[in-house]
């Protein structure tokens, strides 16, 4: 992710506003008071609020907000404008600018970069759809229905009518040129455990699985060394490819898809730690 913040060190040092406008009326001030003027301290006061000021625009205007700098006119009007026993001469406008220009280079530093966001699940399918749209201009909306419904019986426990569905999906797949194979084989991964489901029984190892061609079409992409069960691999991610090219190929049933938007999210969540790593 890029920003438009200018970062520390760069050609156009805006920080250095504020130790040249209050360091400069504290010189200005110095110089009218050697010739005797007698209001020579508003100089060096009027600098230090005007660079209070700056400091408190440019902290303004960074992606995230210092608060301190933010309060700096503020404490400027009420050390240096309204009356109190502080006597405001040099000594405190040379702290008082010291202070601010510390500030500023820190504010400059530290606050110049926008705070990374952490990625949620459901950006990270909203990512995985943009990344397989190329599948779903092959498939016409009546297929993606078949899909689509074929995903939401399976999840009422309707084994039955998930299996006829899944088994029409790939007739009308059989008919598209190229075939999306790793669609294929997601409806023939669930349509497998929807078949043990219906029969109360675990197969060990399943028959149908994806391949290495069906990598880049595939949502959980883990290492080798990380894959602790390949068939409960398999399955979620059929799982989720099948909800994506349902809700982005079948408008009827893309309500339907988004209130058990939750249950893709869930898989996605259970691999957090191994797609972050």
């Amino acid at each position: 992710m890029t920003t438009n913040t200018i970062p520390f060190g760069s050609t156009l040092r805006h920080w250095i506003a504020v130790p040249a406008v209050s360091f400069g009326g504290i010189g200005i001030e110095l110089l009218l008071a050697s010739v005797g003027f007698p209001y020579a301290v508003w100089a060096g006061t009027a600098g230090c609020v005007a660079a209070s000021c700056i400091l408190c625009h440019q902290a303004y205007l960074k992606p995230r907000r210092d608060l301190v700098s933010l309060f700096t006119p503020l404490f400027a009007l009420l050390i240096f404008v309204i009356p109190n026993d502080l006597d405001a001469g040099v000594i405190v406008q040379t702290v008082f600018a010291a202070t601010i220009t510390l500030l500023a280079v820190r504010v400059e530093k530290m606050f110049n970069a926008a705070k990374p966001q952490e990625r949620t699940m459901k950006d990270v399918l909203n990512e995985y759809i943009g990344r397989i749209e190329p599948i779903f201009a092959v498939i016409d909306e009546e297929t993606g229905h078949l899909i689509a419904q074929s995903l939401l019986t399976y999840k009422f426990e309707l084994y039955g009518s998930a299996a006829e569905k899944m088994t029409a999906a790939l007739a009308r797949l059989d008919t598209i040129t190229p075939r999306p194979g790793a669609v294929e084989r997601a409806l023939l991964i669930l349509r497998e455990r929807t078949g043990d489901l219906a029969d109360s029984r675990v197969t060990a190892n399943p028959e149908h699985t994806f391949t290495e061609a069906d990598y880049d079409d595939l949502a959980i992409r883990l290492r080798p060394d990380q894959i602790e069960d390949p068939a409960a691999l398999d399955l979620d991610n059929a799982l989720v490819l099948l909800y994506a090219v349902g809700i982005e190929t079948s408008p009827d049933d893309e309500q339907a898809l988004e209130e058990h938007q939750r249950f893709v999210i869930q898989i996605l969540e259970s691999y957090k730690d191994k797609l972050t790593l």
